[in-house]
């Protein structure tokens, strides 16, 4: 601002009051642009660090004006109101101090500029009277303040410390704000919720909080305060058409003063005090509480946080239980059941599962700590089920597959949701207070809903909430559908086997009668002289009903290894003389082909548990395959040794060998490998694998590519034998 020179501002100003009056808003600016070099004012706007400077202004001008007057003038309460608001911005005693330094030399340089050096001394006098009379009653009234709010903070960090809970420690909070305040009457803290403000305690209106009184963002004086962002003051809150809430109404509050609790810029609650009598309170009030309610957000903050985790661990915990649960049964009725009591009071007062049936709605189970209230659901569910065609719950979310999340069920929704005055009666009963209800999907078709419901506890379900029970809706899903398939394959496996049962039976029936006839046909063309071209087909007649009978026997136990009842029986035998049988039985096969087919044995007398056909079969599935694959000239060689308790049986053979990347599955049914033409049923291995894990020992392969492979299988020992040399047999 471009000073003012006398001549522009109409009669001269030889008197020092008139100067401070005519120039109080160039003196003003003056001193904002000087103040800005305090800490305290960096972050301030210029409406803020003015304040009551010009009304303390034009009071200085009434103290020196009174010299030519000769009467006493007071400053007034200015200067005590200018420090406590000062107080509550942060400014030390020494910073106000300076700020009226300042402001005197801002007049006195201004006088120089535009009037001149001399000044009289009378009037300067009186400006320094007024400015060391300011400065005592700010300094008195700063101490005062700051005194009466460290132990007002002291009994914040009191309640802090003493409460176990943010309910308990606003109450403590509320209490001490009425013990340190006149005309203070009332105290209330509102805290958001989405976009709902809740009474969470209350001093002097204490209905508020046995009615859970609330407001949304907007509506009422809470509403508005935590919309505005900043402090609000009523002067008569009973007859203002902003105040809502009927307990204030109704006791006739007058004076009420609202400030929002609000952390990063966002608004968390509101607080308000109210008076009874006075349609104003103090500075030092105002002050008071604003700095107890900034501190009170802090542990407000840091208690939502700690409870917000504890939530989100509570609910992993649960998830992971309700997997757990999920996963250790195919009872899903009977696991949804278990699942509904873990939820509470987990993650709600009540929980509701229910299905469908054939179209209607059944419900499975409902859990509460209660058992009395079990009941009382049950019976609202049997007299007054959910609408098929209703707006909202149960019904509503198996329709249109949307989950619901209710986070504030007042007396309104409940009169609106009751049929008659007896369900009316029942839902107040059961005190809800907010619900989720999410849908069970599978195969794209509701199947059911799980409710979470809240009461006695007074929680409130948030966005979290509700991601924590979709994820055990799909949980749930999941474990319906795999019971489901569960059930189907059981069914297919039982069809399976009966098909298998019967066709392998008349087969069987059948492949014999056409034996029997080969066998008989066979014994006629010997007899005959002129009969040798029939006896070739006739052979190959036999040998295929061989084959034939041996693939059911092999589909036979394939099934009966799938369905967990391949039978064995076991008893002590030696093992050598096993063997020798399997290696005089296939040494047709190895000599037709050119292989060179010998057994190594380190064993003795070793005796192992098990069933001597079924280990011919595992040896005889091995050395079979070994002589297929193995070229003319080759070799295929059975070894036997003791290790540890076991006797440990190996085929190689010098074969074209195995990829290593069908290691992992040749040991599944159907599983072949292609060389040389060959190619088998798949099943061999298989059966094998089934057989010696039945007989309690292990099966597994090494092969490499040009090389061989060698086949391992174990059997249990029935004693340590010692070896008694080395039984050797080749067979060429």
């Amino acid at each position: 601002m471009s000073p003012v020179t006398p001549s522009q501002s109409g009669p001269p100003q030889s008197h020092l009051s008139d100067f401070l009056r005519h120039r109080q808003g160039e003196i003003v600016a003056d001193w904002t642009g000087r103040v800005r070099s305090l800490s305290p004012t960096l972050e301030l706007s210029d409406a803020a660090i003015i304040d009551h400077l010009p009304a303390i202004l034009a009071r200085i001008a009434d103290v020196v004006a009174s010299f030519q007057r000769a009467q006493s003038v007071s400053l007034g309460k200015l200067p005590e109101h200018h420090a406590v608001d000062r107080l509550g911005r942060g400014f030390d005693l020494d910073q106000i101090v300076i700020e009226y330094s300042l402001l005197r030399r801002c007049i006195l340089d201004r006088w120089k500029t535009e009037i001149g050096p001399t000044i009289d001394l009378g009037e300067l006098g009186n400006l320094d009277t007024a400015f060391d009379e300011s400065i005592r009653l700010s300094t008195v009234r700063y101490a005062q303040a700051r005194e009466k709010l460290l132990k007002a903070l002291d009994r914040v960090s009191e309640a802090a410390l003493g409460s176990g809970d943010v309910e308990s420690f606003l109450g403590d909070l509320l209490r001490a704000t009425l013990d340190g305040t006149e005309s203070v009457d009332s105290a209330v803290v509102l805290l958001r919720e989405g976009d709902i403000l809740r009474v969470r305690a209350a001093v002097g209106l204490e209905e508020e909080l046995q009615r859970v009184y609330s407001v949304r963002l907007g509506e009422g004086f809470a509403g508005h305060v935590a919309n505005v962002g900043e402090p609000v003051l009523l002067r008569d809150a009973a007859a203002d058409p902003i105040v809502k809430s009927p307990v204030i109404l109704n006791k006739g509050v007058r004076a009420l003063y609202g400030v929002p609790l609000a952390r990063d810029g966002k608004v968390i609650g509101v607080a308000h005090i109210g008076s009874l009598t006075a349609y104003e309170f103090s500075e030092e009030d105002k002050l008071l509480f604003r700095t107890m309610v900034s501190r009170a957000t802090s542990v407000v903050v840091k208690a939502q946080l700690l409870a917000d985790l504890k939530r989100t661990e509570a609910a992993e915990r649960f998830l992971s239980e309700s997997s757990k649960a999920f996963a250790q049964s195919l009872d899903y009725e009977a696991t949804l059941t278990k699942i509904a009591g873990l939820a509470v009071p987990t993650i709600a007062d009540w929980c509701v599962v229910d299905l469908v049936e054939d179209g209607a709605i059944r419900r499975v189970s409902v859990a509460h700590a209660d058992p009395n209230k079990r009941k009382l659901a049950y019976e609202l569910d049997a007299r007054y089920p959910p609408a098929p065609n209703s707006a909202t719950g149960i019904a509503n979310v198996m329709r249109t597959r949307r989950a619901e999340l209710h986070s504030d069920i007042g007396e309104a929704d409940l009169v609106a949701a009751a049929r008659d005055a007896e369900h009316l009666r029942i839902l107040r009963e059961l005190g809800l207070r907010a619900y989720i209800i999410v849908p069970i999907v599978t195969r794209e078709e509701v199947v059911g809903t799980i409710a979470l419901v809240t009461a006695e506890s007074h929680r409130r379900y948030s966005e979290a909430d509700l991601a924590v029970a979709e994820e055990l809706a799909r949980r749930a899903a999941t474990a319906i559908e795999n019971a489901w398939l569960y059930r189907e394959a059981k069914n297919a496996v039982t069809v399976r086997e009966r098909i298998l049962a019967i066709v392998s039976h008349d087969l069987r029936n059948q492949l014999g009668v056409i034996s029997m006839g080969a066998d008989l046909v066979a014994r006629k063309a010997a007899e005959m002289r002129d009969a040798a071209d029939l006896r070739k087909p006739v052979e190959t007649i036999r040998r295929t009903a061989d084959s034939m009978l041996r693939l059911v026997g092999d589909l036979l136990d394939m099934a009966s290894t799938q369905s967990g009842r391949f039978s064995i029986e076991k008893e002590t035998l030696e093992l050598a003389p096993i063997l020798e049988e399997g290696c005089e039985s296939h040494e047709p096969m190895a000599r037709v082909k050119g292989v060179h087919l010998k057994t190594d044995v380190e064993i003795g007398d070793m005796r192992v548990l098990g069933d001597r056909a079924r280990i011919l079969q595992v040896l005889g599935n091995l050395a079979g395959n070994a002589i297929k694959f193995s070229e003319s000239g080759g070799s295929v060689t059975i070894r036997a040794e003791a290790r540890d308790n076991e006797a440990l049986v190996s085929v190689s053979d010098t074969g074209p060998g195995i990829p290593r990347e069908e290691f992992e599955n040749i040991f599944e049914p159907y599983r072949t490998v292609q060389a040389q033409g060959n190619r088998g049923t798949g099943l061999g291995l298989f059966i094998a694998k089934g057989i010696v894990e039945r007989h309690g020992g292990r099966i597994w392969l090494e092969s490499e590519i040009g090389r061989g492979s060698t086949f391992f299988f174990t059997l249990p020992l029935v004693s340590p034998s010692s070896p008694a040399g080395r039984l050797t047999s080749a067979y060429k």
